[in-house]
């Protein structure tokens, strides 16, 4: 029996037609008992009495071009899925948000990067399924892959991850200056009668984008359902026709259905993990798309053991040829991937691994122990995108720009948008929406619904400068002047920037940006320079950014979570998924000279909101790094006690004097100067 008939069971499963959550049944193309023959549009009874008008897949396949894989072809399942809203949507996000305007090529979109990220995927699959075919991989599963690669980006908001940092902002916000939102909150109760629903502690793009799978299902009149996950999708609308919505083989006019398990498989991909509420009835403890014997097919899309996958191999790419025209390609990795078993890389983190408090034994995606050198520039290409793209300094500061605006218009009531609940014409969604009880919500909590969240794309400040052009001249004061110098590319500056290194070290790097900001309002004093006049330095004049920029593992070596095999070995990926060869943990006299002498670079920057005080604020900024760097390099025992007054025109004075805390254990307070700022503050 060949790998497209045989069936996947547990061991001693009974072969029968029982929904399981943990053992899907493979279904044949070729004896007809799961396959739907061809019929056109046609009406469908659904078990509630409800009748619906249903119409079969399109058998078109498309070929799309694209500007790193040339022509991606589409398959009728895909074409079907690309057609609805949300990834539709992905067409006005861009991938890189703010960088165009440090890079004006980084124009490409998430939908351009999904459809790379669906051909790498489909790739790869194909790739294991012809080297490795004891293993069983269906034309199915491929397909299943390719759709969960186009769907795992559909989650992000506006200007991408500049969202989730608005996001973030706002909930702190909302905790320690609840009076900004008194008068909107007020409004909306008694508007609505309800209370503003809270921000969760922690916002992640992966759990939205599960969300608009379920939305992008329910456009098509289709859902999961959880109690057949062995049958087709259930029908709960119209739209296609679940029996006739899936695999097409080549030559055939029939069609292997999509089940409710294949899109649960989807989901779990996209999401790398067991799903839980409320994409699952419960919190499942394990993968229930595919058996065990397939967990190397979680890997593909969303890598969780170590980091690489198709989704990085495409923006990594993508990314450095839009900006700086540089070529990186990393496809000998894919085409040399292949299924081994190798000792779980992250115990602690694995789901599987973190219950047995050890690491255990995974079928991974490995690589022939040659191609460590190649592994390693594919994680050097992260840390390099970070530090020249994705953390440039003009693409971080229209970011902050960006973020700030949105901030302000999430205060302001007129700035609600609806959730069309009452529109009838409006899209379908998945049942747990059928009872939502907001019409309206702020841009902070788009995302609590699918018909919201679909026209969160970059054209929200389209929408948000033209309310406040209708509105009279007084409205909005504080979102009038963020908007003109947005429009006006004038962005905050970046005044300063030091190696957390230079400045405190790990201790200093465990404060967050607000208690460094504190710490930094210390070394406030008057600036009283012949052009600018007297400046107090403010809270809101500047902000501070941590940055991290790393190969993706941290202070670790990403090359050392990843399995290599011997030559020797190779005879044995033929082998059994138990039989497979042990694929190790690369030794580090193996490491190729290009490995980096440190994995991880931190530091800190300081933004200038306010730009008649540029100056003034660097000059403080510069004024905190230098005595951060005193204290480091003060022997043990000593304070700084007094900076004497020198004599030079750049008002620099002299070395502080060193006092032992026996002699001295008063704190020094800053002396307020009337002087141009040098490189010390004056002390009493």
């Amino acid at each position: 029996m060949n790998s497209e008939t045989s069936p996947r069971r547990l061991k001693g499963e009974e072969s029968n037609n029982t929904t399981s959550l943990s053992s899907p049944p493979r279904r044949s193309n070729k004896n007809g008992d799961a396959v739907t023959p061809a019929r056109g549009v046609r009406q469908v009874k659904s078990t509630d009495g409800r009748v619906f008008i249903v119409r079969p897949m399109s058998r078109d396949i498309r070929n799309v071009n694209d500007e790193i894989h040339d022509s991606i072809p589409m398959p009728p399942a895909i074409h079907a899925i690309i057609d609805t809203a949300p990834v539709q949507r992905t067409g006005y996000l861009r991938q890189l948000g703010c960088a165009p305007y440090a890079y004006p090529c980084c124009t490409h979109t998430r939908k351009e990067h999904s459809l790379g990220v669906m051909w790498l995927s489909g790739k790869l699959a194909k790739s294991i399924r012809k080297h490795q075919k004891q293993l069983g991989v269906t034309e199915m599963d491929i397909l299943c892959i390719s759709v969960a690669a186009l769907c795992h980006d559909l989650g992000h908001g506006t200007n991408s991850h500049a969202y989730e940092s608005f996001i973030n902002t706002v909930r702190k916000r909302e905790a320690n200056h609840p009076e900004l939102y008194k008068e909107r909150n007020e409004r909306f109760k008694k508007e609505f009668g309800v209370e503003i629903p809270a921000l969760p502690k922690e916002y992640a793009h992966e759990n939205t984008s599960l969300m608009m799978v379920d939305f992008s299902l329910a456009i098509l009149g289709l859902e999961i359902d959880w109690e057949n996950l062995d049958k087709p999708l259930k029908q709960v609308g119209n739209g296609l026709d679940a029996e006739r919505f899936g695999l097409v083989k080549d030559g055939s006019e029939d069609v292997l259905a999509f089940t409710s398990r294949d899109f649960v498989f989807i989901k779990e991909c996209i999401y790398g993990k067991p799903l839980g509420v409320p994409d699952a009835p419960t919190d499942q403890k394990s993968f229930v798309g595919r058996e065990k014997n397939f967990e190397f097919l979680y890997q593909i899309v969303n890598n969780k053991l170590n980091g690489w996958d198709t989704d990085r191999s495409d923006y990594f790419e993508r990314d450095s040829s839009a900006a700086k025209r540089e070529g990186s390609n990393f496809g000998i990795l894919s085409r040399e991937a292949r299924v081994a078993r190798g000792v779980c890389p992250i115990p602690s983190k694995c789901y599987e691994c973190k219950e047995r408090m050890e690491p255990g034994i995974h079928l991974m995606l490995c690589h022939p122990k040659k191609l460590v050198g190649n592994a390693m520039n594919f994680f050097n290409q992260r840390i390099k995108n970070h530090e020249e793209i994705y953390t440039h300094k003009k693409t971080v500061s229209a970011e902050l720009l960006l973020i700030d605006l949105l901030v302000e218009a999430d205060k302001e009531y007129d700035m609600l948008l609806s959730t069309q609940i009452d529109d009838k014409d409006g899209l379908p969604v998945p049942p747990r929406f059928h009872n939502f009880a907001y019409h309206k919500l702020p841009l902070s909590r788009a995302w609590l619904h699918p018909r919201l969240f679909v026209r969160m794309d970059d054209s929200i400040l389209g929408i948000i400068e033209n309310k406040v052009a209708d509105s009279s001249p007084q409205a909005f004061p504080t979102l009038r002047p963020l908007l003109r110098r947005l429009r006006g590319h004038d962005f905050y500056k970046c005044v300063g920037e030091v190696e957390i290194e230079v400045v405190g070290g790990a201790e200093l790097w465990t404060l967050t940006e607000d208690e460094i900001k504190q710490d930094i309002m210390k070394e406030d004093v008057e600036y009283d320079g012949d052009e600018f006049g007297a400046f107090q330095l403010n809270e809101d004049d500047f902000i501070v950014e941590k940055r991290e920029l790393h190969c993706g593992s941290k202070e670790h070596n990403p090359v050392s979570q990843m399995r290599f095999y011997a030559k020797l070995e190779v005879h044995k990926l033929h082998n059994p998924p138990e039989q497979l060869p042990l694929a190790l943990e690369v030794d580090e006299s193996s490491l190729p000279m290009n490995t980096l002498s440190s994995f991880i670079k931190r530091s800190i920057r300081l933004y200038s909101r306010n730009k008649e005080k540029d100056q003034f604020i660097a000059f403080v900024f510069e004024n905190w790094r230098c005595h951060k760097e005193e204290y480091m390099m003060a022997p043990p025992g000593c304070s700084l006690k007094t900076f004497q007054d020198g004599e030079g025109e750049d008002g620099i004075g002299s070395q502080p004097t060193l006092l032992t805390q026996e002699e001295n254990d008063i704190t020094p307070t800053p002396k307020r100067s009337k002087r141009k700022l040098g490189y010390g503050l004056y002390w009493d």
